[in-house]
């Protein structure tokens, strides 16, 4: 026996119920129990292959980007393998209309419900006549739309659903290291997948080894500015949190601080908010929203923050200062954090600093990134 929607065979996760057979492997995904027709997404979809507005020019580099998978995603899988800012969004979004005009089912996923948010504010204004709709937990009263825009958990929904699924920061949690789920995520589309990212690990390779697929690169932003290469600072933990306050005096604008987990997040903040304007934010604190909303709004210079904030965000002019002791981070984080220095092409470049008590891998890793990335300049 298969599961058709994780790919499990093995027996011991199997359960025959009164409704068919159960796969306890991939049930806590959904909401359902048994083994499920697709979802039907029957609608017409009434825009067609140019009918999209994106308000700015891409560069020549971006455009080539854009045809290339646009022609490739006929035949291929895509591998978008982009620098951070290099504008993966925009890249598909040629594709995303080509498909939508041959009344192809499209989906756009990717793992945190804020960056789910953010883009369906972006499809809408990029789609003025279709149909956006976003899915996240806590918001699943609608299933149907001419573009789904959803988190990888809701996929789920829609096995064997799609012609084009884009898998945005596929190497990020939760699809990182979880087989289960990828197979969930994989299994939602019966056509083509855009696997989109600005690193690429093993786990990835391993994956794009059984597919047929092709790689569209881009390693500049429209900026054609560098990306931005960290201050090291090899020190004890003690002494980080002197260094970090001095760091803290001398950032003129905003900041976000990195940290390994939600207890150093809660202990820096409490101490620097009697010093600094300050805010912090971890994945299932209570009032998330609202504080990224308050630093997004600049009423906080600092935020103190886990992962959460690492990928798919774009606040203008900030520094990040990543205090890395645990060693839990590796290249794909560090790689992601800096990133968030100078998107757009209106930004300004802030600083990018890393306080660590080891030089290894991880830190060579991200270095040579980087140099490789800005090499293309």
């Amino acid at each position: 026996m298969r599961c058709p929607i994780c790919n499990n065979e093995d027996p011991v996760y199997f359960y025959k119920g009164v409704r068919g057979y159960y796969c306890r492997k991939c049930i806590k995904y959904s909401s359902s129990t048994s083994f499920e027709e697709p979802l039907p997404l029957d609608y017409e979809i009434a825009i067609g292959a140019d009918d999209y507005n994106l308000n700015f020019d891409l560069t020549d580099p971006q455009k080539h980007a854009s045809r290339k998978c646009r022609e490739l995603s006929k035949d291929y899988d895509i591998l978008l393998y982009c620098v951070c800012g290099a504008g993966k969004t925009e890249i598909v979004v040629e594709t995303i209309s080509n498909y939508l005009a041959n009344n192809k089912k499209v989906c756009y996923a990717i793992s945190r419900k804020e960056v789910v948010k953010e883009l369906e504010k972006r499809f809408k204004n990029i789609y003025k006549r279709a149909t956006i709709t976003a899915i996240y937990g806590g918001h699943t009263g609608i299933l149907q739309g001419d573009l789904i825009v959803c988190t990888t958990h809701q996929l789920y929904r829609y096995y064997q659903t799609f012609d084009l699924l884009i898998l945005d920061e596929v190497d990020a949690f939760p699809l990182k290291g979880n087989e289960t789920l990828m197979n969930i995520a994989l299994n939602s589309c019966k056509g083509k997948v855009i696997f989109s990212t600005a690193t690429v690990d093993e786990e990835l390779i391993d994956i794009l080894k059984q597919r047929n697929y092709k790689t569209v690169e881009l390693y500049v932003r429209p900026s054609f500015k560098p990306l931005v290469s960290p201050k090291m600072f090899y020190l004890p933990k003690f002494l980080s949190y002197l260094y970090l306050y001095i760091l803290m005096k001398n950032v003129s604008n905003q900041c976000i601080i990195f940290v390994s987990n939600r207890k150093d997040c809660e202990y820096l903040y409490r101490i620097y908010r009697k010093l600094f304007s300050c805010t912090y934010v971890y994945s299932d604190l209570d009032i998330r929203d609202e504080n990224i909303k308050s630093f997004r709004d600049k009423k906080y210079q600092f935020i103190f923050s886990t992962t959460v904030l690492e990928r798919g965000i774009t606040i203008n002019d900030v520094s990040i200062i990543i205090l890395d002791y645990l060693k839990i981070f590796d290249e794909a984080n560090f790689v992601q954090m800096l990133g968030r220095i100078g998107r757009g092409i209106n930004s300004k470049y802030g600083e990018g600093y890393i306080l660590t008590d080891t030089y290894d891998y991880r830190i060579r890793n991200t270095l040579r990134y980087i140099r490789k990335a800005n090499s293309y300049l």
